[in-house]
Protein backbone atom coordinates (compact mmCIF):
# COMPACT_ATOMS: atom_id res chain seq x y z
CA UNK A 1 0.00 0.00 0.00
CA UNK A 2 3.31 2.00 0.57
CA UNK A 3 3.51 2.02 -3.29
CA UNK A 4 0.05 3.49 -3.80
CA UNK A 5 0.68 6.69 -3.26
CA UNK A 6 4.27 7.59 -5.09
CA UNK A 7 5.29 9.77 -7.93
CA UNK A 8 6.41 6.76 -9.96
CA UNK A 9 3.18 4.75 -9.55
CA UNK A 10 0.77 7.46 -10.88
CA UNK A 11 3.06 8.73 -13.25
CA UNK A 12 5.42 5.94 -14.31
CA UNK A 13 5.10 5.25 -18.21
CA UNK A 14 6.07 1.98 -17.61
CA UNK A 15 3.64 0.67 -14.64
CA UNK A 16 3.11 -3.29 -15.53
CA UNK A 17 0.51 -5.12 -15.63
CA UNK A 18 -2.61 -4.98 -13.69
CA UNK A 19 -2.93 -7.70 -10.98
CA UNK A 20 -6.10 -10.01 -11.61
CA UNK A 21 -8.28 -8.76 -9.05
CA UNK A 22 -7.85 -5.28 -10.75
CA UNK A 23 -8.47 -6.68 -13.82
CA UNK A 24 -11.19 -8.46 -12.84
CA UNK A 25 -12.83 -5.07 -11.35
CA UNK A 26 -12.16 -3.32 -14.38
CA UNK A 27 -13.86 -5.79 -16.21
CA UNK A 28 -16.97 -5.83 -14.04
CA UNK A 29 -17.08 -2.27 -14.10
CA UNK A 30 -17.23 -2.15 -18.12
CA UNK A 31 -20.03 -4.74 -18.18
CA UNK A 32 -21.85 -2.66 -15.54
CA UNK A 33 -21.54 0.33 -17.63
CA UNK A 34 -22.36 -1.73 -20.58
CA UNK A 35 -26.06 -3.02 -18.61
CA UNK A 36 -26.33 0.36 -18.27
CA UNK A 37 -26.21 1.52 -21.76
CA UNK A 38 -29.09 -0.74 -22.39
CA UNK A 39 -31.38 0.76 -19.29
CA UNK A 40 -30.35 4.12 -20.14
CA UNK A 41 -31.36 3.68 -24.05
CA UNK A 42 -34.94 2.16 -23.16
CA UNK A 43 -35.59 4.64 -20.55
CA UNK A 44 -34.91 7.53 -23.30
CA UNK A 45 -37.22 5.35 -25.83
CA UNK A 46 -39.80 5.32 -23.53
CA UNK A 47 -40.20 8.39 -22.46
CA UNK A 48 -38.49 10.75 -25.19
CA UNK A 49 -41.61 13.01 -25.15
CA UNK A 50 -41.35 13.75 -21.22
CA UNK A 51 -39.33 16.04 -19.29
CA UNK A 52 -37.07 13.05 -18.26
CA UNK A 53 -36.06 12.70 -21.75
CA UNK A 54 -32.79 14.94 -21.79
CA UNK A 55 -31.74 13.13 -18.31
CA UNK A 56 -32.03 9.99 -19.76
CA UNK A 57 -29.91 10.81 -22.52
CA UNK A 58 -27.57 12.88 -20.52
CA UNK A 59 -27.26 8.76 -18.50
CA UNK A 60 -27.08 7.33 -21.80
CA UNK A 61 -24.06 9.80 -22.73
CA UNK A 62 -22.65 8.97 -19.26
CA UNK A 63 -22.23 5.32 -19.47
CA UNK A 64 -21.76 4.95 -23.18
CA UNK A 65 -18.41 6.94 -22.68
CA UNK A 66 -17.62 5.22 -19.49
CA UNK A 67 -18.01 2.03 -21.34
CA UNK A 68 -15.40 2.92 -24.29
CA UNK A 69 -12.97 4.49 -21.62
CA UNK A 70 -13.16 1.05 -19.81
CA UNK A 71 -12.62 -1.35 -22.40
CA UNK A 72 -9.43 1.07 -23.09
CA UNK A 73 -7.83 0.98 -19.86
CA UNK A 74 -8.25 -2.51 -19.81
CA UNK A 75 -7.38 -3.05 -23.35
CA UNK A 76 -4.04 -0.71 -22.90
CA UNK A 77 -3.12 -2.67 -19.90
CA UNK A 78 -3.52 -6.06 -20.77
CA UNK A 79 -1.70 -5.59 -23.59
CA UNK A 80 1.43 -3.34 -21.42
CA UNK A 81 1.27 -0.33 -24.23
CA UNK A 82 3.46 1.94 -22.23
CA UNK A 83 1.49 5.24 -22.34
CA UNK A 84 -1.62 4.51 -22.55
CA UNK A 85 -1.49 1.95 -19.79
CA UNK A 86 0.22 4.38 -17.37
CA UNK A 87 -1.99 4.66 -14.18
CA UNK A 88 -3.06 8.40 -14.65
CA UNK A 89 -5.29 7.77 -16.78
CA UNK A 90 -7.69 5.75 -14.36
CA UNK A 91 -7.03 8.91 -11.99
CA UNK A 92 -8.56 11.11 -14.71
CA UNK A 93 -10.98 8.63 -15.41
CA UNK A 94 -12.84 8.40 -12.50
CA UNK A 95 -12.22 12.16 -11.83
CA UNK A 96 -14.10 12.92 -14.98
CA UNK A 97 -16.85 10.39 -14.74
CA UNK A 98 -17.20 11.65 -10.82
CA UNK A 99 -17.83 15.14 -11.90
CA UNK A 100 -20.08 14.12 -14.81
CA UNK A 101 -22.13 12.01 -12.40
CA UNK A 102 -22.47 14.86 -9.90
CA UNK A 103 -23.58 17.07 -13.00
CA UNK A 104 -26.03 14.21 -14.00
CA UNK A 105 -27.50 14.50 -10.02
CA UNK A 106 -27.52 17.81 -9.85
CA UNK A 107 -30.23 17.91 -12.79
CA UNK A 108 -32.08 15.02 -11.06
CA UNK A 109 -32.27 16.84 -8.07
CA UNK A 110 -33.64 19.96 -10.06
CA UNK A 111 -36.23 17.99 -11.93
CA UNK A 112 -38.99 18.33 -9.24
CA UNK A 113 -39.10 22.13 -8.95
CA UNK A 114 -38.95 21.91 -12.72
CA UNK A 115 -42.14 20.27 -12.47
CA UNK A 116 -43.35 22.28 -10.41
CA UNK A 117 -42.81 25.69 -12.38
CA UNK A 118 -44.38 23.87 -15.36
CA UNK A 119 -47.74 22.99 -13.71
CA UNK A 120 -47.67 26.74 -12.20
CA UNK A 121 -47.03 27.52 -15.88
CA UNK A 122 -50.50 25.80 -16.89
CA UNK A 123 -52.48 26.85 -14.45
CA UNK A 124 -51.71 30.49 -15.08
CA UNK A 125 -52.19 30.07 -18.67
CA UNK A 126 -55.42 28.08 -18.04
CA UNK A 127 -56.31 31.55 -17.18
CA UNK A 128 -54.65 33.83 -19.79
CA UNK A 129 -56.79 34.19 -23.15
Amino acid sequence: MHNFFTFKMWFGLYPGPLTQFWQTTLLIITFIFLAAIVVTWRGYNRDKKTLYAKLWLAGYNFTLTGTIISALLLFFTYESVPFLSARFWFALWVIGQGAWGYVIFKRLKRLPKIKEEIAAKKEFNKYVP
